[in-house]
């Protein structure tokens, strides 16, 4: 058995402004989405070779019911590996909510963290390695 891919799928309050945020604050592209009753409750987005997808929580919490007492983001980390940190930093730096600056970890790399619009911690990483798949 392979897996081809892993596929993120976040639970937001509101899939629209959720759409709006990704594709406004960090360049992402809108794939595919589904609507019912004129409203969306699932959207596919990606940038660059990363995708995400994120589902509406009632509609989600129904169909995976052990979500029910789950709360929206918070609880998940999602870590972009980037060229340009400092050039993501300065886009959202004034507009997003940011939990720390540009620094260097213990393992080596450059990072830094903010908060997407439903409270899912984004962090922007930079390895000085010449290999961009060394694990940290």
């Amino acid at each position: 058995m392979n897996v081809n891919q892993i596929l993120l799928e976040l639970m937001v309050v509101d899939v629209d402004q959720t759409i709006d945020f990704y594709e406004q604050v960090l360049g992402f592209e809108l794939l595919l989405s589904e609507q019912e009753n004129g409203s969306t409750y699932w959207a596919k987005m990606r940038k660059g070779a990363f995708t995400l997808t994120f589902k509406e929580e009632g509609r989600l919490k129904n169909e995976l019911v052990f979500l029910k007492n789950q709360p929206v983001g918070g609880s998940v980390a999602i870590c972009l590996l980037v060229d340009d940190l400092e050039g993501y930093h300065q886009m959202v730096k004034d507009t997003c909510d940011m939990l720390d600056h540009p620094h260097i970890t213990p393992c080596g790399s450059t990072q830094f963290s903010m908060l997407d619009n439903n409270g899912y911690i984004l962090t922007f990483e930079r390895f000085q390695s010449k290999n961009p798949n060394v694990a940290h």
